[in-house]
């Protein structure tokens, strides 16, 4: 007599999927940029490069276009890694939240679209605030630029936290980002990095704003099991 296998536990059970194909495009267009000829790398960034309003080569097309698509685009592995993970994992807190809220108030969950919406109103608003930022700081007068779903991940960690644990655990996540977006400023002479950070902090006061409206709080864990 045998005793029957057990079927294997998958090491990550992604119940919500969108923030995992959210994730995985990143991936797959941080892949397709490196094997693209130069000559139409340098056309997508024109279009997909978040630049200073007024700097040289921009007009009203390529601002619009680049207010959505910098969240597309990566300066490289390291980055896309780190906002695949915090899209996923703050991701399905949110959804999971969300789920939650529009069942509290008897009405048809529309979660994944909740999500997106949060996310674009973080890379949106986080573009918003880097080129405010510029602004202040005469930026259009030099070569300079940001890409990067940091704003939008921002958002759903804003989200994330307000899914976790309230306005309590939203203000704590949003304290630990500006620490350490603070710390990165004070390496980039070390590491080279060119940290993004009024994106960063725009995109978190974006998710802060709009967690209230799509998100039940304190409703979930951080898990992605």
């Amino acid at each position: 007599m045998t005793t029957p296998r057990r079927p294997r536990e998958p090491m990550f059970n992604f119940t919500e999927k969108a923030p995992a194909y959210l994730a995985g495009l990143f991936i797959v267009i941080q892949l397709l940029v490196g094997l693209m000829p130069y000559v139409v790398r340098v056309r997508l960034d024109k279009f997909g490069v978040l630049r200073p309003l007024g700097s040289s080569g921009t007009d009203f097309l390529t601002h619009t276009t680049s207010l959505v698509g910098h969240g597309f685009l990566h300066g490289g592995w390291g980055h896309v890694i780190m906002n695949a993970g915090m899209t996923i994992i703050f991701g399905i807190a949110l959804i999971r939240g969300a789920k939650l809220l529009s069942t509290s108030k008897g009405k048809a969950s529309s979660a994944t679209r909740d999500f997106f919406i949060i996310f674009f109103a973080g890379v949106i608003i986080g573009g918003i605030f880097q080129w405010g930022w510029w602004a202040a700081t005469n930026a259009q007068l030099t070569l300079t630029g940001a890409v990067g779903a940091s704003g939008g991940a921002s958002a759903l960690f804003a989200a994330g936290g307000w899914a976790i644990g309230g306005r309590q655990k939203m203000i704590q996540f949003g304290i630990g980002w500006a620490a350490i977006n603070l710390v990165m400023v004070l390496l980039e002479s070390f590491t080279g990095m060119n940290i993004a950070w009024p994106a960063h902090i725009g995109g978190y006061v974006a998710g802060m704003i709009l967690a209230p409206v799509f998100v039940m709080p304190s409703s979930t864990r951080l898990s992605v099991l």
